[in-house]
């Protein structure tokens, strides 16, 4: 029997021919394996071994990865980009990242408008400082206000309030009186006062204050020398005259 036969090979005797027929054909490598198997011709079992087993899927991709199973390259292509940060935000807002949505998570919210601002204050939201900037000023108490004035600051209107009257001037005065405003004590002071009774005077004369022109007026005559009276008195004076001659 012929020896040296690949195990495929069967030795059988032709009576015949008088010669030992060796038969049998390897079997064909399998067709069709993937990319990561070899086949190789196993003559003890007399098969074909189909070895090799496909790489892994790659584990700790990020979830914006995928892997795909490249039958050309025979590897896993890890294919997939992060979403970009979001712009634009305000400045009170941070994207951060959320590994189990795979989406960026935007949070933060704007510190409200501040409150129990003055009338004069106004709040503008600054976007660099990412605060409240309180600005305005209140206008300055008024100046040069009259005695009798007051100002009040009015937080309805927002301006002071300047308020209060001059008391008037005084009625009813003397005609020698002079009514004038003291902004000291802020009152009307009253001044003056009456001229003296005039002295002096004759028997005969009266002296009457006159308010309307304010000066005292002298008034009476002397009565006049009586006539008869001196006559007679004269008479006798020559007489007694004449006698005496």
């Amino acid at each position: 029997m012929p020896t040296g036969l690949d195990c495929w090979e069967t030795a059988t005797f032709n009576t015949t021919t008088c010669v030992w027929d060796v038969t049998g054909t390897q079997d064909p490598m399998p067709t069709g394996l993937d990319c990561w198997e070899t086949a190789t011709f196993n003559t003890t079992t007399c098969v074909w071994d189909v070895t090799g087993t496909q790489d892994p899927m790659p584990t700790g991709l990020d979830c914006w990865e995928t892997a795909t199973f490249n039958t050309t390259t025979c590897v896993w292509d890890v294919t997939g980009t992060q979403d970009p940060m979001p712009t634009g935000l305000d400045c009170w807002e941070t994207a951060t990242f959320n590994t189990t949505t795979c989406v960026w998570d935007v949070t933060g919210t704007q510190d409200p408008m501040p409150t129990g601002l003055d009338c004069w204050e106004t709040a503008t939201f600054n976007t660099t400082t990412c605060v409240w900037d309180v600005t305005g000023t209140q206008d300055p108490m008024p100046t040069g206000l009259d005695c009798w004035e007051t100002a009040t600051f009015n937080t309805t209107t927002c301006v002071w309030d300047v308020t209060g009257t001059q008391d008037p001037m005084p009625t009813g005065l003397d005609c020698w009186e002079t009514a004038t405003f003291n902004t000291t004590t802020c009152v009307w002071d009253v001044t003056g006062t009456q001229d003296p009774m005039p002295t002096g005077l004759d028997c005969w004369e009266t002296a009457t204050f006159n308010t309307t022109t304010c000066v005292w007026d002298v008034t009476g005559t002397q009565d006049p020398m009586p006539t008869g009276w001196i006559v007679g008195k004269l008479r006798p004076s020559i007489q007694q005259h004449v006698f005496g001659m």
